[in-house]
């Protein structure tokens, strides 16, 4: 069994390969790649198998990697209680309303577990622009939708901070894929 650092930094490596050889082709779809950061602990990382094992445990159903755009690879960024801040960028010469995507980690509680309801702020260049929230009997729709004007990112840097509520203890959220488009999803898919 390799070293979980080890393990980390090839899933890291996989995923980075995956996302570059998935987008060689179309440019025009800003989209996230995290990286390795400075500190990345083990924990900042999971894949789908992971989740899944966990959320059992939890008594809980984890929704999958969504297949938008051909970036489904069940690799997964996980948010810590402090939140998460990154970047994407989209060329500013657009003139038109632009569509910011986030497909989140979602879960849905099985019958007996314990299923506290749980926020997520979003927030693009500072500003407050959705929360999320899962409940046992309420969720929200995958992949999250938030369209920008262009005076939202005049200078073609997109700033995503994900903030979780304060009883969101440990790394419940997650990410799974961060893109922008020119379209809505459900007119170009």
């Amino acid at each position: 069994m390799l070293p979980l650092k080890l393990r980390i930094l090839l899933l890291t490596a996989i995923f980075l390969s995956t996302i570059g050889t998935l987008f060689a082709d179309d440019s025009k779809i800003p989209k996230q790649e995290f990286g390795l950061e400075e500190g990345l602990l083990p924990e900042d990382i999971s894949t789908y198998p992971e989740l899944k094992t966990w959320a059992i445990y939890q008594s809980y159903e984890l929704e999958p990697d969504g297949p938008h755009l051909g970036l489904q690879d069940s690799i997964c960024r996980m948010v810590p209680e402090s939140g998460l801040r990154f970047l994407l960028e989209k060329p500013s010469n657009t003139k038109t309303t632009v569509y910011l995507y986030l497909d989140v980690t979602k879960y849905r509680p099985l019958k007996g577990s314990k299923f506290k309801p749980r926020k997520l702020q979003i927030l693009v260049n500072g500003k407050p622009k959705r929360s999320i929230l899962t409940e046992r009997y309420h969720g929200f729709q995958n992949p999250v939708e938030i369209p920008l004007e262009p005076s939202e990112y005049p200078d073609g840097k997109i700033y995503v901070e994900l903030l979780p509520s304060q009883n969101s203890v440990g790394r419940f959220w997650g990410i799974w894929d961060a893109f922008v488009v020119e379209n809505r999803l459900d007119e170009k898919e």
